[in-house]
């Protein structure tokens, strides 16, 4: 995988189990987030509740720092 345009989303996806803590919650949170996007009626549509989006990007944060440590270790 070429790390360097990948996104965040992209390598926790393709390195950690849909079973390791956190993926489903962090799965189910993207969904909904496209889910309210798409329902938004313009570009200035204040959709998105920021806890949302503060929850997703904490859980991201989370989940790259455990998909990095995992791949770092594979590579050793």
């Amino acid at each position: 995988m070429d790390y360097t345009k990948s996104t965040k989303r992209d390598i926790i996806v393709n390195s950690l189990s849909f079973y390791e803590p956190g993926m489903q919650r962090y799965l189910s949170l993207l969904k909904d987030l496209q889910r309210l996007m798409a329902n938004a009626e313009d570009n200035d549509d204040a959709c998105v509740p920021v806890e949302l989006v503060a929850e997703l990007m904490l859980l991201q944060e989370e989940l790259y720092q455990k998909a990095a440590k995992k791949n770092k270790e594979e590579v050793n």
